[in-house]
């Protein structure tokens, strides 16, 4: 049996801040849902950044309207946290409703894992508690795993990004990021890992493993100006698809 994953990540909902339309973001998701709702996925994910922080009172707010539009669809949800998402994360819980904490899900043949990278700093960082926890986690079932986390993990330079090749290059990867993909990597179970943070589409394999990046509907470096509305359908049945809806379409299968 398949399994379909609604991928959201990146919405940064807030200020306008030149390449990102913080102030879109509501009105995107709006629609996304809607598409959502047409293709009827087995589970939503949102992979962090869902705003971009500002002051409490303001976040409080903008998280208020983000979860409501959430809230309409039908579907399991599975939130984790970005750098952006600075609110207390019993208060972020409580408004979406959800675990923002490392946890995993099994369900129809797949074991998917989403680490909590979250600390308040630019970067993240994947604690030793995290890290023991997943190494555990991937003892615990046989499934073919997928690892969601809001940075990236796989360590390679960016070269070509706008915004992590040079100047926030230290804040790509959480810290240990190196300790966690040697723990993917003996496990020998995991099939790849899917995040967001980088403000662009990429995929690449290192040590076997491939790593994908999704962008989000709010960044406009690619398009012009205008926001590009990106979100992703992965269908995990044999050889996974991804399809990415929006302004910049394409569909991979591997």
């Amino acid at each position: 049996m398949s399994l379909r994953l609604a991928i959201i990540t990146d919405l940064h909902y807030g200020r306008d801040t030149g390449n990102v339309r913080g102030p879109a973001a509501l009105d995107i998701l709006e629609r996304i849902q809607k598409h959502i709702h047409t293709l009827e996925p087995d589970l939503v994910l949102e992979l962090g950044d869902r705003l971009t922080d500002e002051n409490t009172a303001t976040d409080h707010q903008n998280l208020l309207e983000l979860a409501r539009v959430f809230k309409r669809l039908p579907y399991q949800r599975h939130h984790i946290s970005g750098n952006h998402d600075l609110l207390p994360k019993a208060e972020q819980e409580a408004i979406l409703e959800t675990n923002l904490g490392s946890h995993s899900v099994e369900k129809h043949g797949w074991h998917l894992i989403f680490l909590e990278t979250s600390n308040g700093s630019p970067a993240g960082t994947l604690s030793s508690e995290t890290l023991d926890w997943l190494e555990k986690e991937l003892t615990r079932s046989n499934l073919p795993v997928v690892v969601f986390s809001h940075q990236p993990l796989h360590g390679e330079p960016m070269i070509g990004n706008p915004y992590f090749e040079t100047e926030y290059a230290p804040f790509a990867f959480p810290k240990n990021h190196e300790k966690a993909r040697k723990i993917l990597e003996n496990s020998g179970k995991v099939k790849f890992c899917v995040s967001g943070h980088a403000h662009w589409f990429d995929k690449r394999n290192v040590n076997g493993l491939d790593y994908i990046t999704l962008l989000g509907p709010t960044e406009t470096q690619w398009t012009g100006g205008i926001p590009p509305e990106t979100w992703a359908m992965l269908e995990l049945n044999g050889n996974p698809k991804l399809e990415v809806f929006g302004a910049m379409p394409q569909t991979l299968s591997w």
